[in-house]
């Protein structure tokens, strides 16, 4: 065994805790976000690409095979009773004590249905939006539940 298969090999356990982890607070969301079709899109890319890559080590082929799927789990996204979950694959879940503040613009589609767009700002420059099938005041409803009152909410109309 080389120390190129070490390497994988812990990359590999790495990658599936996080997965597990990720899985977890998955299950936990209450108020889930539309989901994130690029993630997936990304997904098939990276699929075939490796697919084309003739390899017969079984490390790497698991590696492949975890970033795969952390790949298709990353456009999951939602409101946990205790943190957001975000798209995406590193740092997906934050504490809603961590945000400095949340808009909200409600979008009126032709079909008749409603969605939310939630931009949570976690700092000047770190932001993470959403788009929750839901009218604005159901939204906020199940947000209040979850939301700390320190975080201030602003609401912004379409014009």
């Amino acid at each position: 065994m080389n120390n190129f298969n070490v390497f994988l090999i812990g990359l590999d356990v790495i990658l599936m805790a996080l997965a597990g982890y990720y899985l977890y607070w998955q299950s936990k969301i209450q108020v889930a976000s539309r989901y994130a079709v690029t993630q997936l899109m990304w997904a098939v890319f990276l699929g075939f690409w490796f697919m084309t890559t003739r390899v017969d080590n079984l490390p790497y082929i698991v590696f492949i095979s975890i970033f795969l799927v952390l790949s298709i789990m990353a456009g999951t996204g939602g409101l946990a009773p205790t943190r957001l979950i975000a798209n995406g694959i590193l740092a997906r879940v934050i504490p809603y004590a961590n945000m400095s503040s949340i808009t909200l613009t409600p979008v009126s589609l032709p079909n008749g249905q409603e969605w939310v767009v939630a931009v949570f700002a976690l700092s000047k420059r770190r932001m993470v939006r959403l788009t929750f099938q839901a009218s604005l005041q159901n939204f906020m409803t199940e947000l209040t539940k979850v939301l700390p009152k320190t975080v201030p909410v602003t609401v912004q109309r379409m014009n």
